[in-house]
């Protein structure tokens, strides 16, 4: 036995967990040994590892598609008629198993195959073969030969014997999916299998062999019209699957958890969807069953993994935009879901939390009016809570607070009281005692799934929360769970009042609010300095008409807006601009940190401007690509542009900053572009400018010709409007913004 397989096996026995170590005794093995296998197992989803100390590996069981415990009574019921037909001796009952496409068939054929193994009823060496008649369907011959077998000589091609898929299962189970799609000569021959036992390969007229399988078929097809009669008549269990729809809720809701928790294992991280979402994923009519259910939810899963690409990689959180458009164009979910969705608790800060974010991303709110709101909500509950206490008040709160509590918080507070103006308040104190008082003595209360990220938290506020939270781990013996972390930082924090300054942030600017924007947030924010990390990097979306921006706006009426960062100049003057193409070369980023160093005090020095030049826009499009781009290497698509870079700057006339723009964005561009192809998404290129005349035809031919190049150098594929687009951008005037 192998070392994996006996370390599983030794696992197993011990269901509620045992470590390393342990394990590495009873098994005479060393401990580092089994702790990498057990990890190991920890990955295929065969065991859990549960923090602490020590470490303890416990077994998992994976969930089957149809569990007879789990699944309503419908399917249950069916499940267990068709595991009497199949167990009935010696060979079993033929099972035909009817139901729209995507209701579940293959699916129930692999639940009955695993429930008889693990119950014993059959070995867990028993053959199951799998076939799916419409592969080979416009092929009758060879449909044939696949299922029966072939004799040397039989057609043209069959150069020597070969079994087919019913030798294959002998002693074991054979499933027919479309067994519609069998030819009528391939239904007579399968009745003569089930009401004999007995066929012969293609090509053989003498020698008659025999099996003993276990047959299943599955059709979406209504039976009587697709199959021959005789053929027909010897199926003598016939079970026909519901949809989707004729289910009861709890089903879909099941099958959701299921297929979000696959999705979930697959990227590596936590998943969370938005309430909204999940709603719709429960209402929508989904014709194609469970089969399209998790189709649509692999597209929304994957569409959130690639948009949170280079960003936070401890969670992905799928929001409406990305639903597959049949979901986001459904409108409005069900009457009952929407009036659960606006109920919003009065009590339970989390769970007003998680409805007040549904409720905005159903809006579709931007991140910062969702940072907004998120806050205010916190600070309406804080003031419920410090409202519930009055100066010179002699009565308790009720629950009344915990003294001892009360005590360990003034302790833990009494160095920030100079810093914090809210340490040295008592009301807040006593609101955040009673807040914690609750989440220590209502654990029913916590959230049952990761709270958000969008909480505005101040780096300090963060550090005095983390204070708290140890010295309530040390006295009450309780860790306390990030988002906990995050809300006690939030009450010291009312308002935004607490600091004299706004918190100082930087801006990435492009077209869509997304591409190079995302990708200068993403690179900025692992490179700040360390003395600097109060600093955030926000994104925003730009006009390339006016070169204006309400997010910019908005950012700088929320934070200290200190520097913004992009391809080329918004309409804003009195914030310092950095071009993105200075900013990658150490020069540029050292310019930079010096600013953030100045804003840290009230004065401010002119700096000098890096001088830009044509003959340096190669080496720099290529630093700024190699900190960017993950698809391509940037030194092939570099070696293009030198060569044709010449025509592009006499055609349109460009300045060397506005030629670095265009060709920062095209890299951008393709790298989203190849980033889509690979994981088989939409690109997310497309501008909200308004409507733009046809450029010249020498524009569009240069462009188009380039592009060409592109695709057959670099194997990206460029959608129609592509040339279309570039070249009205590379005609904008050098005071219009282009970007990604």
């Amino acid at each position: 036995m192998k070392k994996l397989d006996a370390i599983h096996q030794q696992l197993n026995k011990q269901p509620a967990g045992t470590t390393a170590g342990e394990l590495a005794k009873q098994l005479d093995l060393d401990r580092s040994t089994v702790s990498r296998y057990l990890n190991q197992l920890v990955k295929q989803g065969l065991a859990e590892k549960i923090a602490g100390r020590p470490v303890l590996y416990r077994p998992t069981q994976p969930e089957a598609p149809f569990p007879m415990q789990a699944a309503h009574s419908g399917i249950a019921d069916l499940l267990k008629e068709a595991l009497a037909a199949l167990l009935y001796p010696p060979h079993g009952l033929p099972i035909l198993l009817t139901g729209e496409t995507g209701v579940g068939k293959t699916h129930m054929a692999q639940t009955l195959v695993q429930v008889a193994t693990e119950a014993g009823h059959l070995s867990p060496g028993t053959p199951f073969i799998t076939f799916n008649c419409a592969e080979y369907a416009q092929n009758p011959e060879l449909l044939l030969a696949q299922l029966f077998g072939v004799r040397k000589g039989a057609f043209t091609g069959a150069v020597e014997d070969k079994p087919g898929l019913v030798e294959r299962a002998d002693r074991g189970i054979l499933f027919l999916d479309e067994i519609h799609r069998l030819p009528p000569s391939g239904q007579e021959m399968l009745f003569s299998l089930m009401d004999q036992g007995s066929f012969r390969r293609l090509g053989e007229t003498h020698a008659e062999r025999t099996v003993a399988i276990r047959l299943i078929g599955a059709t979406t097809e209504a039976p009587d019209a697709a199959l021959l009669p005789t053929l027909m008549r010897r199926f003598s269990v016939k079970l026909t699957i519901p949809p989707l729809r004729e289910r009861p809720p709890q089903e879909r809701a099941r099958l959701l958890s299921t297929f979000l928790k696959e999705e979930e294992t697959q990227m590596g991280v936590p998943l969370t969807v938005t309430e909204e979402c999940r709603a719709r994923f429960l209402s929508y009519p989904c014709p194609g069953n469970i089969g399209q259910l998790k189709s649509d939810i692999q597209i929304a899963c994957a569409r959130a993994f690639l948009r949170q690409l280079g960003h936070r990689k401890d969670q992905v959180i799928v929001t409406i935009n990305d639903l597959p458009t049949h979901l986001r164009q459904q409108g409005p979910v069900t009457t009952a879901i929407a009036s659960r969705l606006k109920q919003v608790p009065s009590d339970n800060i989390y769970e007003q939390l998680l409805h007040r974010h549904a409720l905005l991303s159903q809006q579709g709110a931007t991140p910062l009016e969702m940072e907004r709101e998120l806050q205010e909500t916190v600070n309406s509950y804080i003031r419920r809570l410090v409202t519930s206490f009055k100066p010179g008040d002699s009565q308790e709160s009720e629950p009344p607070l915990d003294p001892q509590l009360l005590q360990l918080l003034e302790q833990t507070l009494s160095p920030w009281r100079d810093k914090l103006p809210q340490a040295a308040q008592p009301f807040p104190l006593k609101a955040l005692a009673l807040h914690i008082q609750a989440f220590i003595r209502q654990p029913e209360r916590r959230p049952s799934q990761p709270v958000l990220s969008d909480l505005p938290v101040l780096p300090l506020h963060k550090k005095l929360a983390r204070q708290i939270g140890r010295a309530l781990e040390e006295h009450y013996r309780l860790r306390l769970p990030e988002y906990e972390l995050d809300l006690i930082a939030l009450f010291f924090s009312l308002d935004g009042q607490t600091d004299p300054a706004k918190q100082r942030c930087i801006a990435t600017v492009c077209l869509t609010g997304e591409g190079a924007a995302s990708t200068l947030e993403s690179w900025l924010a692992k490179r700040l300095p360390p003395a600097d990390s109060d600093v955030v990097v926000r994104s925003a979306q730009i006009d390339p008409f006016t070169r204006r921006s309400p997010g910019l706006e908005q950012l700088r009426e929320t934070y200290d807006l200190i520097a913004i960062v992009g391809t080329v100049p918004p309409a804003l003057t009195d914030i310092p601009y950095f071009p993105a193409w200075e900013l990658y070369q150490p020069e540029g980023f050292r310019k930079l940190a010096h600013h953030l160093a100045k804003t840290r005090k009230p004065q401010s020095v002119q700096e000098s401007e890096i001088p830009l030049t044509p003959e340096r826009v190669p080496e720099l499009i290529l630093q700024g690509l190699l900190d960017t781009i993950t698809h391509y290497n940037p030194k092939r698509l570099v070696r293009l542009i030198e060569q044709e870079a010449p025509r592009f700057r006499e055609l349109f006339d460009w300045t060397p900053e506005r030629e670095m723009g265009m060709w920062m964005h095209l890299g951008i561009y393709m790298d989203q572009l190849l980033a889509a192809q690979l994981h088989r998404t939409q690109a997310k290129v497309s501008s909200q400018s308004p409507p733009a005349p046809k450029p010249p035809t020498a524009h569009l031919t240069l462009w188009e010709g380039f592009l060409q190049q592109l695709e057959q150098d670099m194997g990206v594929r460029f959608p129609p409007a592509a040339a279309h687009e570039l070249a009205r951008l590379s005609a904008e005037t050098t005071n219009r913004s282009i970007s990604s």
